[in-house]
């Protein structure tokens, strides 16, 4: 019975993200991104990039691993080892990327409320089926040994690595001393 309540819930987050999804397909269509080198007055009062990129990818970090504390599943070594692939990840988006941000440049708070509000319902979402969604039994020990978690992880591994080194390409772009876009 809470499970299937939770699936529901789930489900209805889902839908938000897919309805989310296609309004700001659409939408950047006609609109231009208010940040970066797009970055104009009009989305409102600023906080400096580094800080802006903390405010808002830090909520997901610290979401996710409520989700997993206030859970039954706590102590699932599988659902303990996405948590961590997990939180590898958004630790370094949250607390690592930010301070190598070269540039001067200001984010808009509106853009950062769009982001906190994305990356907790991708944390929900994420943690609801890892923690309180998924069959019970669905994540045994054998499940580290299965093709899925293996080539799931290889990917996520491979993916962070060009990620990180993506980063790193763009930050060298400029010449030492160059703020600008």
């Amino acid at each position: 019975q809470k499970q299937r309540k939770h699936s529901h819930i789930l489900l209805d987050f889902l839908l938000i993200m897919i309805i989310i999804a296609v309004i700001v397909f659409i939408a950047l269509y006609f609109v231009t991104a208010g940040y970066g080198v797009f970055y104009n007055k009009k989305w409102g009062p600023t906080v400096p990039n580094k800080l802006g990129w903390i405010l808002m990818e830090s909520p997901v970090f610290v979401v996710m691993i409520l989700l997993c504390v206030f859970s039954e599943r706590s102590s699932n070594i599988v659902c303990l080892i996405f948590l961590i692939l997990f939180e590898i990840h958004y630790f370094q988006r949250s607390f690592v990327f930010p301070f190598l941000i070269r540039g001067k440049s200001k984010m808009p708070l509106s853009v950062i409320v769009m982001g906190v509000i994305f990356n907790v319902l991708n944390a929900i979402m994420q943690g609801g089926w890892i923690f309180y969604v998924s069959p019970e039994n669905m994540y045994e020990l054998s499940w580290l040994l299965s093709p899925q978690f293996i080539i799931g992880t290889l990917i996520f591994i491979v993916g962070m690595v060009i990620n990180i080194h993506s980063d790193y390409v763009i930050r060298n772009l400029r010449e030492p001393g160059d703020t600008k876009h």
